[in-house]
């Protein structure tokens, strides 16, 4: 399930705890009965994405939040690697999770069960839709494509939120209205798409 790779024992850090409360949020989605949770744990349980929390990042991955923290949060990581307590925790101030290479998934460890779960729904509706991700971004300007791939993942969160419920569309609306305020690098105002709402959850080919 987790694959976790710890380069140095960390008293900060409660791996156990984590481990527990990753497998909890597992369990609220098995018990969920929309769709796209089936789908969500099918893709946990077949390996095809790795779950780590942010202490557990590689050298890679380590830079490329530190360009992301940088750039979209004004805030500057130390070099040292593996990350250091107080940088994990930056990150963690932020983020509540991220997917590199359409497949490693990073979870703050500091959520409750229940938000891990919400955070396990979105960022891994990135990886069933990566495919299509690629494929938009083959036609289309960078940042609208951005913007539907989080489209989609909230809309992904909602869907668990009502657990078989239908979507209304001021739950639409707000999915949009959430995505326009986190994220405003992805918005256009010369092209507005707030109208968008399809989604997939195939998984990618």
């Amino acid at each position: 399930m987790s694959q976790f790779n710890f380069f140095e024992k960390n008293q900060a850090f409660d791996e156990n705890n984590f481990e527990q409360k990753l497998q909890d949020a597992i369990n609220l989605i098995k018990k969920n009965q929309s769709f796209v949770a089936r789908l969500v744990l099918d893709a946990i349980n077949s390996n095809q994405v790795t779950l780590s929390t942010f202490f557990q990042l590689t050298p890679n991955h380590y830079q490329r939040t530190k360009t992301i923290m940088r750039k979209d949060y004004h805030t500057t990581l130390p070099n040292t690697f593996p990350p250091t307590i107080s940088a994990v925790r930056k990150i963690e101030k932020e983020l509540d999770g991220i997917i590199y290479d359409n497949q490693h998934i990073y979870i703050s460890s500091t959520k409750s069960v229940e938000e891990i779960a919400k955070t396990l729904i979105h960022e891994v509706c990135h990886f069933l839709n990566s495919d299509l991700y690629d494929k938009e971004m083959e036609t289309e300007e960078s940042k609208q494509v951005g913007y539907k791939d989080e489209v989609r993942a909230f809309t992904a969160e909602k869907m668990f939120e009502k657990n078989k419920g239908y979507l209304l569309r001021s739950d639409i609306n707000q999915i949009h209205e959430t995505v326009t305020e986190l994220y405003p690098e992805f918005t256009d105002p010369e092209n507005p798409i707030s109208g968008y709402i399809y989604s997939t959850f195939d998984s990618p080919s």
